[in-house]
């Protein structure tokens, strides 16, 4: 198109030079005027539809990494509760809560696990000192270990994270034993843990002293808010209890977390079942103001939910 309007303007130019005084081919100030609104009005849209093109790309590189990282910390999280011999609801957690670290976060999904570890067990009449030694080089038994797990949504400004909400954390786990027997090779539990006290009694679990693990961070950009549409009792349905079920107890002792935000479980402790309900906040990757549900950018705001029931065997 440019080449055109040059082209034309050269007609133009050399039809005036020959009644121009010294055939002179330079353009005047009209004619670059009318060439620079010209190539504005060509050149505008093209600019406007690479920007265009730009933003769209970068959305959606933001929207699958986004969900990339959800489902890797869904499928983390569905691998750990599947160990689960205990979950606690929404009353058990309460019940607890003051006996975990940062009480003051919100602590969402905790339950206890049997993990196996293999080769750590002596042969009978192997003497312990040796014992170490020996299993690096000989067949030995496995030990069921116990652990309890909680994950917990923190929210607040950080340098190091988004300042949306994120999810972390905290395992503390007991020594390898022999049934019913010390620590294996003088191995110490981790700080606070204590074993838990029987199923029927896992609302009176207590630390044994300070618990002081770390917690890590699963995943970032967590939604923290609460997501209005959500029914009373939703959590009942999920799971498909009815009022037979356990009518004297409210929909809130069956879950823990705020219903309807980027993290909040649904809990049958009778069953060893939990649904969990994950959220994320990609919009705001893009926005930082984006910090409400947008229903007209939903796919900014990926979400997904798992049943998962526990397989471990308590005791």
């Amino acid at each position: 198109m440019l080449s055109l309007v040059r082209f034309w303007l050269i007609g133009v130019l050399k039809g005036k030079s020959k009644t121009t005084q010294g055939n002179d081919l330079g353009f005047t100030m009209v004619e670059l005027l009318i060439s620079a609104v010209v190539a504005s009005m060509i050149i505008t849209p093209i600019l406007f539809f690479v920007v265009d093109v730009l933003r769209t790309d970068t959305q959606e590189e933001i929207k699958a990494r986004s969900e990339q990282e959800l489902q890797a910390a869904a499928d983390f999280i569905r691998r750990d509760l599947s160990q689960a011999i205990y979950i606690y609801d929404g009353k058990g957690v309460n019940a607890i809560r003051n006996e975990l670290p940062h009480p003051e976060d919100d602590v969402v999904l905790v339950f206890w696990k049997q993990e196996l570890i293999s080769q750590v067990v002596p042969p009978n009449g192997i003497r312990r000192p040796v014992a170490a030694n020996y299993c690096k080089e000989n067949r030995c038994n496995d030990a069921q270990v116990l652990s309890l797990v909680a994950y917990y949504l923190q929210t607040g400004d950080s340098d190091t994270w988004s300042g949306q909400a994120r999810i972390s954390r905290l395992q503390i786990k007991d020594c390898p034993r022999e049934v019913s027997g010390p620590c294996i090779d003088h191995s110490e539990p981790d700080p606070g843990f204590d074993r838990p006290p029987g199923r029927i009694r896992m609302n009176e679990w207590e630390a044994s002293g300070p618990i002081t693990q770390r917690r890590e961070v699963l995943i970032d950009y967590i939604y923290p808010n609460e997501v209005a549409g959500l029914a009373e009792d939703h959590c009942k349905k999920a799971l498909g209890l009815t009022a037979t079920d356990d009518p004297t107890e409210a929909d809130d002792f069956l879950r823990s977390g705020d219903k309807g935000s980027g993290f909040f479980v649904c809990v049958d402790s009778r069953r060893t079942a939990a649904l969990v309900n994950l959220r994320m906040n990609a919009a705001f990757r893009i926005d930082p103001n984006a910090t409400t549900f947008d229903r007209d950018r939903r796919s900014l705001f990926p979400e997904t939910s798992f049943l998962v029931k526990g397989f471990g065997t308590f005791n």
